[in-house]
Formats: structure tokens, sequence, C-alpha cells
């Protein structure tokens, strides 16, 4: 993330005082979360990567998940534990940055559950390799992983302030050969600052691991990241 994006989560969330301030807040996650747990067997492990407030990963805790919540904002890592405590879930909330070690979080992978709303398309283009390899490294070999991107409708649909917008043909392209797309939502948002474009598709994206390469035995090849 930028030093200009950095110091616009600082003000957000220097006026935020619960989760419903926040500009990004939904009460509910993305559809396709629901329909990846509806079909798993039993609750497991999560990982909420850029957990924010905390609403989603509360939402996974009380479906049963042991989830862990990571936020590159202390403040973020604050009101989440917070939220938890008073809601009497047992959440592990951690400060840090999904790019670095692994080691860093209280209980590392695997995690049968990995949700992003949000984290990836903060990042630069010289930190979504490092993304790739700790989401492989994370991620169980059935596990489910749900991801919240901004799309990028044509080549002109690209702005300086924001989310990076990348093509879900580009996206699929970047987490192949290892993951690949089980299911897309698309919505459009309306109503977004103009230095922002004012609209922008925002992708619902599900990914599982690649059938073809856990049938041939291949272990998971966290090493292969391409920049997108």
């Amino acid at each position: 993330m930028g030093e200009q994006d950095r110091r616009i989560f600082e003000r957000l969330y220097a006026r935020a005082s619960r989760a419903e301030d926040l500009p990004w807040h939904e009460p509910e996650p993305p559809a396709l979360l629901g329909k990846a747990l509806q079909a798993r067997k039993t609750p497991g492990r999560a990982l909420d990567l850029g957990c924010g407030a905390g609403t989603y990963s509360l939402w996974l805790a009380e479906r049963g998940y042991r989830v862990t919540g990571i936020d590159f904002m202390p403040q973020a890592v604050r009101l989440a534990g917070e939220r938890a405590r008073l809601a009497g879930l047992d959440i592990t909330v951690a400060q840090g940055d999904v790019t670095a070690d692994a080691t860093q979080l209280a209980h590392p992978g695997p995690f049968d559950v990995i949700l992003d709303v949000g984290c990836l398309h903060g990042l630069p283009d010289e930190l979504r390799p490092a993304y790739k390899r700790q989401i492989l490294s994370w991620l169980a070999p059935d596990g489910d992983y749900i991801l919240l991107h901004f799309g990028r409708r044509g080549w002109w649909d690209l702005w300086p302030i924001g989310p990076r917008r990348i093509s879900r043909r580009s996206l699929g392209n970047f987490f192949a050969p290892e993951l690949e797309e089980a299911a897309w939502d698309p919505k459009t948002a309306r109503g977004m600052p103009l230095f922002m474009g004012g609209s922008a598709e925002i992708g619902r994206y599900w990914f599982r691991r690649s059938r073809a390469r856990t049938s041939s035995g291949d272990a998971p090849d966290a090493r292969r990241a391409e920049s997108v």
C-alpha cells in the first residue's frame, strides 16, 4: 500500500469508534463465502486477511470457525479485538503484513477458508507475488479462498487513487496454475468519488486448488507467482 493510501486509512480509522463508521462497512460478507461454507462438511480454521473492524471474523466465528484475523492497521486490530471480546468469541487478531513471513501469525496455517475483502487490491505490484506465495502456503489442500477485488472494465478504467483494478482474466492468470476459479459474482458499485471513477466493478471470486494439479499428485508450488 502506498503512503498516500496509508494516510487515508489512518484518517478514516481515527474518526471511527465503531465498525459502522468506516465507509466500506458491509454487515454481510460476500455471498460466495456463504456458498463455500455450505459446501464444506464441518467448520474448520479460517483466516480473515485485512480483517478491518472484524465484522467478517465475527461472522465466521459465529458459524463455528476458529478464526485468525490480520490487519496492518493497529486501530483495526484493537477494534476487532474489542468487538470479539464483547461478543464472547475466541478470535485471534494480529497486526502484520500479509506479504511477510507467516510466522508473524499466532497460528500460521493451514487454513480451510481464507477471506480477503480489500487486501490484495490495495497492494503495489511488487508485493503481489509475495501475497500469492502466502496464500498458497496458508491454504489447506481442500481449502476455499474467497476474494473481493476491483475489476478493470477496459483500458480507461485506471485511477491513481483507490484500489488497483484488474480484469477477471488477468486475476485468473495471476493465480494459475495452482488455483482455479470456482465461481465469480460481479457487481457494479456506483456513487463513488469522482477521483476514483464514480463507479467500479466489484468482483467476488471463489478460488480452490487446481483439480488438475491435485489429481496428478503434485504438491502446491508456492514459488511461482507472477505479477499482474
